[in-house]
């Protein structure tokens, strides 16, 4: 009796905790993101969005014959198409507006949804038809989304007086970001910079700025991000506004590898943001990790860490950037006769922090501390890439020294597969790389665990 009581609980709770574990959690950060949308945030609405088709998507992989289904369907369509998720979007949004009988609000926000995924595909006439019987809704907030994803579709279709109409309602304040946002989604970046650069001269931000500068760099416009941050400077807007401007562009230089660019606006950023603000300890993590791409040895790497404050270790960068510091240390410590886990470290420092210096002075460890490891005419090559100007040298030496190595007959022009190295080193350091793992996955994992607050003092210190 007591299990079957149990089992008859566990079904009547199940529905509830689906919806409160999942489905509510999708309404409420859905609900946020319109909010951001409406404030017009829409960067911001795009995060919230993907959130919410997340824990959508937890329900419907969890519990696929819920009776949540149809409504997880919606959230995690809705906001994957509308948070730039369009590969799984597509396919939910279709199978909801498959399902008989629900509400037209809905049915008309997931065809807008899906008319956004057309439009990021480039099915621009897909686009306008699916939006053509929606932009006079009788949901004032439906027909005002779907002008909007219309005016983008038609200014991606060249049609400009469509563009207009479309956005007639909008007040003056709106306008003007209502046609950045069509142009953005029309790549048309030259109009974005143009409409950018008024804005600043009108002292007008939003935090869509950031985005539209992102938006821009991807597609390779360099001198127009420059240009509009150059012209929220001119214009003095507030400068809590600025850093955010000067962060968003340094962070854009230093992932592209500019980094001279990078640190300089970086720094302004530290001028601009308050003390201890959250941009200044992440621009200032960002800051350190420039210094420490110079270091040459992990002495002069633990030299520059050091130097870093307290409340920037713990900022979520400087833990990325730690948590590889780590992996390249567990590595490079290690005692082993083949070279195997120095050369691993190398790689990390090259490819995970760009620390191009100390990378080549580790592949040159392992050649010179250890000239019989089958590695050492790769690592000499690996060096040579990193340090142009000693790769000829350098090049010579495989060739003299390590000439029946695959490296050298790649060089000769010959095919490498026919040496033994060139099948007996990648399992060589297969087995070190998998070793290491899981040991820097164990200790990386305790690393992320939360701290227990501890209780307040009552004496006087």
């Amino acid at each position: 009796m007591r299990r079957w009581l149990l089992l008859a609980s566990v079904l009547l709770l199940a529905p509830g905790c689906v919806y409160y574990n999942g489905v509510y959690n999708a309404k409420s950060a859905a609900k946020s993101a319109e909010l951001r949308l409406q404030q017009g945030g829409e960067g911001e609405a795009a995060t919230l969005f993907q959130q919410s088709a997340a824990k959508a998507e937890s329900v419907l992989v969890r519990f696929p014959t819920s009776t949540w289904r149809t409504r997880a369907l919606y959230l995690a369509g809705r906001g994957g198409a509308l948070g730039g998720q369009c590969e799984t979007a597509v396919g939910r949004l279709t199978e909801f507006l498959a399902v008989p009988a629900i509400a037209s609000g809905d049915r008309d926000r997931a065809r807008i949804a899906l008319a956004a995924c057309d439009l990021r595909s480039g099915k621009v006439a897909n686009a306008r038809l699916r939006l053509d019987s929606i932009v006079d809704a009788p949901d004032a907030s439906i027909a005002r989304q779907a002008r909007l994803w219309a005016a983008r579709a038609a200014l991606a279709d060249g049609d400009r007086d469509a563009v207009t109409q479309f956005l007639r309602d909008a007040d003056e304040n709106t306008l003007p970001w209502e046609l950045i946002l069509s142009s953005l989604s029309a790549h048309e970046y030259v109009r974005v910079e143009s409409l950018l650069v008024q804005r600043a001269m009108r002292l007008d931000y939003r935090d869509d700025v950031p985005r539209a500068l992102r938006e821009m760099w991807s597609a390779g416009q360099f001198d127009g991000v420059e240009a509009v941050t150059r012209a929220y400077d001119g214009a003095r807007v507030r400068d809590a506004y600025r850093a955010a401007i000067h962060f968003a562009v340094g962070d854009l230089n230093l992932r592209s590898a500019r980094d001279s660019m990078a640190r300089q606006h970086l720094g302004i950023v530290r001028t601009l943001a308050g003390r201890d603000s959250v941009l200044d300890r992440e621009a200032a993590a960002r800051l350190t990790y420039l210094t420490l791409t110079r270091a040459a040895s992990l002495r002069s790497v633990d030299s520059v860490m050091a130097q870093q404050d307290s409340a920037v270790r713990v900022t979520p960068y400087a833990k990325r950037v730690s948590e590889q510091l780590l992996l390249v240390r567990l590595l490079a410590q290690q005692e082993e006769a083949t070279g195997a886990a120095l050369y691993l470290a190398a790689e990390v420092a090259r490819d995970s922090l760009r620390a191009n210096a100390l990378a080549r002075s580790m592949f040159l460890r392992v050649a010179r501390d250890l000239p019989g490891t089958p590695l050492a005419p790769q690592a000499y090559y690996a060096a040579g890439l990193l340090q142009p100007d000693s790769a000829e040298a350098w090049e010579g030496r495989i060739r003299s020294e390590y000439p029946t190595s695959a490296v050298a007959a790649w060089l000769r022009g010959d095919d490498p597969a026919t040496r033994a190295d060139f099948a007996s080193n990648p399992p060589l350091l297969q087995v070190r790389w998998s070793t290491t793992l899981r040991v820097w996955s164990d200790s990386v994992r305790k690393l992320r665990l939360p701290t227990k607050a501890t209780a307040p003092s009552t004496g006087r210190p």
